[in-house]
C-alpha cells in the first residue's frame, strides 16, 4: 500500500513541474528583456536590439547590435568615429554624418548617425546594405532580431588541413632545399634567398611585444597596432604599399595554397561567432615557416606575437594565403 502512496506523489510532483515549465515558456512567463529596454535574448536562440524613434524616424543602437554579432566596437583615439570589425575595423562611423565607410567604400546611409552618450545610433533601413552578409537578422518597426547560424562549429573542436611549407621557397637555408628536392643551389638562387620573406620577418620580430589596439591610429603616434595596420606597417618597409585593412589588403598579391606556404605570405582568417553567417575575413598575419604566424592579435595573447598555426581553431578559421613577394 506504501508503495503505491509512494508512486502517486511522484507522479503529482512530476506533472506540477512540468505544468511549471509550460508556463515559463508561455506569454505570461517572465520578461525576456534583460530590464535595459535595449538587448533582449528571444526564446529561440536569437538576440535583439530595441528600435528607438527620433523625429519619426526608426534608428537602432549600431554599438549594440555589432557586439551581439560579435563584432568589437570602440571610439577613435580622438572621439571623431566608432569603429567596428572583427581584429581590425571593417565600419566606421562619424556622428550626424550619413557617410559610413565600409572595407574603405563610402557608403551613404538615408538618415545621419547620433552619438548617444557612449554609443552610436543609426537609421534602421542603413542595417541591411551595412550587414546583410555578414549575419541573419530580420528588421522591424520594434526590433532587430539577430539569429545564431544553424551550422556553428567551435573552431576548437573541428579539424583542418595541415599547413605546410613551400620546399622551394628561397628562404629557406639553401642546404636544406636542395637536401629535399634534390636540386643544386646556384649563386642566382642564393641572391633570392636574400630579396624573399626573410628580411620581412626580420622586421617583423623587432615589434614583438607591442600592445594591440583595435583601430590603431599610426604606429610612430600611438605606439600599437591592429591585425591589418601591423601587416601593413612592415610590408611598406620593403616597398609595398597595401590598404589599411585585411579584407582591403587580401585583395592583393596571388593565391597561395596551405600546401605551399613562403615565408612572408600574408595568411587570412575568418573571426567565428555563433551569430556571423559568413566566413569573412577577420584577421590577417604574416607566415614565418614551419607552421608559425607573426601577427598582431588580442587573443592568444596581447599583441605581436609568434604563434603556432598547427592547431585545430587556425586550421579552421584559416581562408587563404596571398603572396606578394615575387
Amino acid at each position: 500500500m506504501k508503495r503505491w502512496r509512494w508512486l502517486i506523489v511522484l507522479l503529482c510532483m512530476m506533472m506540477i513541474m512540468q505544468l511549471s515549465a509550460c508556463s515559463w515558456r508561455g506569454g505570461d512567463g517572465p520578461s525576456n528583456r534583460d530590464g535595459s529596454g535595449n538587448i533582449g535574448m528571444l526564446e529561440t536562440g536569437q538576440s535583439a536590439v530595441d528600435v528607438i524613434d527620433l523625429g519619426g524616424t526608426p534608428y537602432v543602437d549600431v554599438s549594440k547590435m555589432a557586439g551581439l554579432m560579435g563584432f568589437q566596437a570602440d571610439w577613435s583615439e580622438d572621439g571623431t568615429q566608432l569603429l567596428i570589425g572583427d581584429h581590425d575595423v571593417i565600419w566606421s562611423f562619424q556622428p550626424d554624418s550619413r557617410t559610413v565607410v565600409k572595407e574603405e567604400q563610402k557608403i551613404l546611409m538615408d538618415a545621419p548617425a547620433h552619438k548617444r552618450q557612449s554609443s552610436l545610433v543609426i537609421p534602421s533601413s542603413a542595417v541591411q546594405p551595412l550587414f546583410g552578409d555578414e549575419a541573419v537578422f530580420t528588421v522591424d518597426s520594434n526590433r532587430v532580431s539577430i539569429f545564431p547560424t544553424p551550422d556553428y562549429v567551435d573552431p576548437d573542436a573541428a579539424q583542418g588541413d595541415a599547413f605546410q611549407d613551400d620546399l622551394q621557397d628561397p628562404s629557406l637555408k639553401p642546404s636544406l632545399r636542395a637536401e629535399d628536392s634534390g636540386t643544386s643551389i646556384t649563386p642566382q638562387s642564393v641572391e633570392m634567398f636574400a630579396a624573399t620573406g626573410s628580411k620581412i620577418i626580420a622586421d617583423a620580430r623587432k615589434y614583438i611585444g607591442v600592445p594591440y589596439k583595435f583601430g590603431a591610429g599610426p604606429y610612430n603616434q600611438t605606439k600599437r597596432f591592429d591585425c591589418s595596420s601591423y601587416t601593413r606597417f612592415i610590408y611598406a618597409k620593403h616597398g609595398y604599399n597595401l590598404p589599411r585593412t585585411a579584407r582591403a589588403q587580401a585583395v592583393k598579391g596571388t593565391y597561395v595554397p596551405r600546401s605551399k606556404l613562403r615565408t612572408g605570405d600574408l595568411m587570412y582568417f575568418y573571426v567565428p561567432g555563433r551569430f556571423k553567417s559568413n566566413k569573412k575575413i577577420g584577421h590577417v598575419g604574416i607566415y614565418m615557416g614551419n607552421q608559425k604566424m607573426i601577427h598582431s592579435s588580442p587573443l592568444p595573447e596581447d599583441g605581436v606575437q609568434i604563434t603556432n598555426i598547427n592547431k585545430a581553431y587556425w586550421k579552421k578559421t584559416y581562408l587563404y594565403a596571398k603572396r606578394l613577394i615575387k
